[in-house]
Formats: C-alpha cells, structure tokens, sequence
C-alpha cells in the first residue's frame, strides 16, 4: 500500500517554478528567431514594391517629356536654373507654303518673302489643321539670338483661318528668311512655350504664360501641373545638333521615399533643322 501512494505521487508531480521561466525564455528565443527570418521576406517586398512605385512615378514623367520634346519646334530648347528648367515650344502641325505662283493656276498665292504679306497657300493641306490663334512659324533658327528667334517673334504670326488650302495670318508679316528647300512651316499652340521644372522637391509642368525673349527660372509649386513629388535629382541638359545630327535633350530624375531611392535617364533627340 505505502509503495503504490509514493509511485502516484510522483506522476502526479507539477512543473516548478523555474522550469516554467526556462521554458519561457526559450520559446521567447525561438519566436524571436522565428519572426526574424520570417520578417525579412516582409521587408524585402514592401522595399521591392516602394522602389516600383518610385520607378513607375518617374518613369510616366520623363515619358511624357520625352514625348512632347520630340514634337518640340526645331531649335528652341533652353535650358535655365542650373538645369532644373527646362523650355521649349511645342508644335501642333506643319506643313509647306507655296514659294512660286503656279503658271497653270493664275489665282495661286506664293509667300512673298520680299514684303509682307498675310495669306499663302499650303500645299498638300495639313494633318491637324490650324485653329485661330494658333501662331506660324517659318524658319526657327535660334533660342536665343537677336533674329529668327520665335521667342522674340520676328519669325512669328498668329493665324486668323485655313480653309481651302489658304493660310490667312491675323496681320501681314514680313518673314526674315525663307524655308529653303523645304518650305517648311510650323503651327504652334497659342498657349504659347511649355516648362518643365524642378522646386520643392517637385517635377511640373507649366505652360499659358506666353513668349519672353529671355527664359523664366522662378516658378514655384503653385504654377503648373505636378507630375512628380519626393524629388532628390533634377537635372536637364542640351546639346544642340549641327548639320549632321539632330539636338539631344538628356534628362536626369531621381526619387526618394523612407529611404528608398530611384535615379532614371531619358534621352530625346529633337530635331534641329529649321
């Protein structure tokens, strides 16, 4: 009888109180290794997934300025600000003028490069067609000279209507130099110049603020459209083409947020040929 008490009372014995701390602390152990490894895959993806945003954010702005800087009117890229502003005037349309009067065709109208004149005929129409208050441009061969400049204006008209094949202009214009060879025009936006700019950590777009001989550098980020925040690089650079090549427009952003950052380059080429 005494034998078989003491054996049930030692199956019956309980944990102490310090086996039950060690066990404790070591699932304590064992969990904190277990969320270790198990929070890394965790970071890993939140890191991957903040660096596609960033990426995905930039990316939709430099394309979009790349887009637009393709279409822009040949030679008049500036660059100001240290190279976070970025200019250029965008073209809507274009087309060739008549040069010479038509001998089978006595009612033909050829622009008159000798005085100044205020209609011609278009040859072979237009793709978009012109709206009244659109400007022409003939023959843009600098950003920043005294002459041919659109900018300034002196190559500049606006358009009063195309209808028929005639371009009729708002005022008669005396264009400085004929598009030779090509006869080229340009339609430009009344909205006039666009800007693209970095300030305050932000990437926007700026245009309706009209043409000025000297670029303007002091926007803000009450002007324009927002294309990109968290910026931590913005750099805008052009070389200008030459008989061989066309212009090239290099631009540079780069993105930060809790400690991810992105840097993106985008190159456009714009054509240079007047």
């Amino acid at each position: 009888m005494k034998h078989r008490n003491l054996t049930t009372a030692a199956t019956q014995r309980a944990f102490t109180l310090v086996e039950l701390v060690v066990v404790i602390i070591i699932l304590g152990i064992l969990g904190g290794l277990s969320a270790g490894i198990l929070l890394q895959p965790f970071r890993a993806f939140e890191d991957q997934a903040r660096r596609a945003e960033l990426v995905a954010e930039a990316d939709l702005a430099l394309t979009r300025m790349v887009r637009e800087l393709r279409m822009a009117l040949p030679n008049s890229v500036r660059i100001a600000g240290g190279g976070s502003y970025l200019e250029f005037i965008p073209t809507t349309d274009g087309g060739r003028y008549r040069a010479l009067p038509d001998p089978a065709d006595p009612a033909s109208d050829p622009l008159d490069f000798a005085a100044a004149d205020s209609s011609f005929d278009v040859l072979g129409g237009l793709a978009a067609g012109a709206a009244p208050g659109d400007q022409l441009v003939i023959y843009n061969a600098t950003a920043s000279g005294p002459a041919a400049n659109a900018y300034i204006g002196d190559n500049r008209a606006p358009i009063a209507a195309f209808a028929g094949g005639t371009m009729s202009l708002s005022t008669a214009r005396l264009f400085p130099f004929p598009s030779l060879g090509a006869q080229r025009f340009d339609v430009v936006p009344a909205s006039g110049p666009v800007s693209y700019f970095c300030a305050d950590g932000q990437l926007r777009r700026h245009t309706g603020y009209g043409f000025s001989p000297a670029q303007p550098a002091g926007f803000g980020s009450s002007d324009g459209a927002l294309l990109a925040d968290r910026v931590s690089l913005c750099q805008f650079t052009y070389q200008p083409g030459d008989h061989v090549r066309n212009g090239l427009v290099t631009l540079r952003l780069g993105l930060t947020a809790e400690g991810e950052s992105i840097n993106l380059l985008y190159q456009a080429q714009v054509v240079n040929a007047p």
